[in-house]
């Protein structure tokens, strides 16, 4: 009993903190199962906190992703999430570097500012990648158009985000429990050279926990993949 309770304590402080969409208990665990458009699992990940900082009108924190496909040779893979709350706004930047910086067997505890840098130059990346979330906004609120570039095997990635809307608030239900989630949808369109791809995203955010369901659809509708948020472990 007293373990129950002190796992949901454990969990209500991870969600409550500032009404921030992600999670600011440092050593946090969000598990995450990826699927493909016929609903299979193709690979899992595990998110930990990391770096978390509060500060009087400020909140931060980095997600660590290892991201482990199933059935493929060299199938780890790695990214970071910056997260900050501030005035009223989550912003979160994928840290695009670190992927890369990490494949090639770089030590991780030397990946600072000046290397994320130099690597952005490296690779030539151009534009905006992050994203804001708005507690108060309503159903039908427009989230401003947003693209970037950069080189990764030795390809030019463009990718551009547009029609991102606010769609309200909905209970979603998963492993990992029920929440009440922030719902968005916005367009991605990825070029790689004369080959584009554009996929409708759908994606629900919680609150002191960041995300927690994404589905993606092609441009006829039909189904192109699916995330779900199936454990949190402390």
């Amino acid at each position: 009993m007293r373990k129950t309770v002190f796992l949901i304590a454990t969990l209500f402080s991870c969600f409550v903190a500032h009404a921030q969409y992600f999670c600011s208990n440092n050593g946090t665990e969000l598990h995450y199962v990826n699927y493909d458009e016929a609903g299979q699992s193709i690979s899992e990940t595990t998110v930990t906190v990391q770096n978390a900082v509060e500060e009087e009108v400020k909140l931060s924190a980095q997600y660590y992703a290892k991201i482990v496909t199933n059935k493929s040779k060299n199938n780890t893979s790695y990214t970071l999430y910056d997260w900050v709350y501030e005035g009223g706004n989550t912003v979160c930047t994928e840290d695009l570097m670190y992927g890369p910086y990490i494949d090639s067997d770089s030590d991780p505890k030397k990946y600072d500012k000046n290397v994320r840098e130099s690597m952005r130059e490296e690779r030539k990346f151009k534009g905006d990648n992050s994203f804001a979330l708005r507690r108060d906004a309503k159903a039908g609120e427009v989230m401003p158009d947003r693209s970037y570039s950069l080189v990764l095997n030795m390809l030019k990635n463009d990718v551009s985000i547009t029609g991102a809307t606010y769609m309200g608030n909905e209970q979603i239900g998963t492993r990992a429990g029920k929440f009440s989630c922030l719902k968005i949808s916005y367009l991605k369109r990825t070029k790689i050279l004369l080959k584009s791809e554009t996929l409708r995203i759908v994606e629900w955010y919680a609150e002191g926990i960041g995300l927690v369901k994404s589905e993606s659809f092609n441009t006829k509708g039909e189904p192109a993949g699916k995330t779900l948020l199936v454990k949190i472990v402390k």
